[in-house]
């Protein structure tokens, strides 16, 4: 009796064991400066919270070669951090699950339009990705260089600039003594996914788009008149000597001061704030159409592999690391925005009377998510390499758009419209 109950026992603990082992879970994190104090407080807060989980996260530097290569090796961790527009090739591609029943109903409802639009995959609506911070661009201004120059400086999105105020703002700049290029678009970050995310909003505020969301064909969208004529008016002021070129390099705005305007995302803060100071100020995105000011959004944020069995142990940590006080702490710590709305009011920076209060109003009002789409690297690919092109100054706007256009689609086509996109 005595043997069978100590073997009993053994058993038992063996299994106990194995139930402690299971609410050990690892996060893989990117690795990055901004984010590795947030990280390292996250870890511990959680662990220490009593959810009767540990978590380890581990900073992956060559993040996406190694989430592409544990990928292939099926040897992912239990959740893993992706960035936003790819989402949707790797929940087409099965490699990761929805996730929506993971979180609670009261983190899904608070979070900002766009940000939920960015997590949500295709036509079945299945949510398979959050991320607790957004980002954006808008207007940075030398508030001593507009003043000297007179030009009325608009304090809020209803008083946004139109293109055409734009257009007169910029050519008053380019008289001023000291100022080179007026406007400074970080044409020098190059071909790649700066051109989508930070030149889609002026198409989508005149109304046009990358891609048809509904019928997922680029032909008559990206191509439209409206988007033609929108990039000939930036092509225009290319030409008339207003941006900034690639060659000049990244500081005319915050360095030099050879730029009075500068259209760049939040990363930005610590640079433009150490140059201008107090002259530093923030203008919403202009309005080039019917739409109104349009800004960009995304980010990394977290996704749980398909492989991941773990789940109530992986619904504990996000729900944590998507509580009010953890998104409003990524927010202070990183600079990005909250992608709760109820962790604005806690954010020195975005909350009311912060000095990204404007950031934090745009982002709520007027973001427009990347297509949500499997085709997306192809997508942003053509359509950056066409805005490369249209910005040199000499490229055919049309011609550029229609290349782009038969890009996509051939790809879309390729693939049999990507089931379930094809419907």
């Amino acid at each position: 009796m005595k043997a069978l109950f100590t073997a009993a026992a053994a058993v038992y603990g063996l299994m106990s064991a194995s139930a402690v082992c299971a609410q050990d879970i690892t996060a893989w994190v990117i690795d990055g400066d901004a984010e590795k104090a947030y990280f390292v407080q996250l870890e511990e807060a959680f662990n220490a919270s009593d959810a009767g989980v540990t978590v380890k996260l581990v900073p992956i530097p060559g993040y996406n070669d190694a989430i592409n290569a544990a990928t292939l090796a099926g040897d992912l961790p239990d959740v893993i951090m992706i960035d936003g527009p790819n989402m949707a090739a790797m929940a087409w591609a099965g490699t990761i699950q929805p996730i929506g029943d993971l979180l609670d109903g009261a983190v899904l409802d608070d979070l900002l339009p766009a940000v939920r639009a960015q997590g949500t995959y295709g036509p079945d609506e299945d949510f398979y990705f959050v991320s607790p911070y957004d980002s954006s661009v808008l207007l940075w201004g030398n508030r001593a260089i507009l003043e000297s120059a007179g030009i009325e400086i608009p304090t809020s999105i209803e008083d946004a600039w139109t293109a055409e105020e734009l257009g007169d703002v910029l050519a008053k700049l380019k008289e001023q003594d000291g100022i080179e290029w007026p406007l400074d678009v970080k044409l020098n970050y190059g071909a790649g996914e700066w051109l989508t995310y930070g030149f889609s909003p002026f198409i989508q505020s005149a109304g046009g788009d990358i891609i048809d969301r509904k019928t997922w064909h680029a032909d008559g969208t990206i191509n439209s008149e409206s988007n033609v004529a929108v990039l000939q008016t930036l092509q225009d002021w290319v030409n008339a000597g207003y941006v900034v070129p690639a060659s000049a390099g990244d500081n005319k705005f915050y360095g030099e001061k050879t730029a009075a305007l500068s259209w760049v995302g939040n990363w930005m803060w610590g640079a433009h704030k150490e140059g201008l100071g107090d002259d530093l100020v923030l203008i919403p995105a202009p309005s080039f159409g019917e739409a109104g000011p349009v800004s960009p959004n995304g980010g990394w944020g977290w996704a749980v592999p398909a492989s991941t069995e773990n789940l109530d142990a992986v619904g504990k940590f996000l729900n944590f690391a998507m509580s009010t006080d953890q998104v409003a702490k990524y927010a202070d710590m990183t600079g990005y925005i909250p992608a709760r709305a109820s962790a604005v009011p806690l954010s020195a920076r975005y909350g009311e009377g912060g000095e990204g209060e404007l950031f934090a109003k745009q982002a709520a009002c007027c973001a427009i998510v990347r297509p949500v789409h499997p085709a997306y690297p192809v997508i942003t690919a053509a359509f950056a390499g066409a805005i490369d092109n249209i910005m040199t100054g000499t490229a055919d706007v049309k011609a550029e758009l229609d290349k782009a256009a038969e890009t996509i689609d051939e790809d879309i086509e390729d693939n049999a419209g990507y089931p379930p996109f094809d419907q």
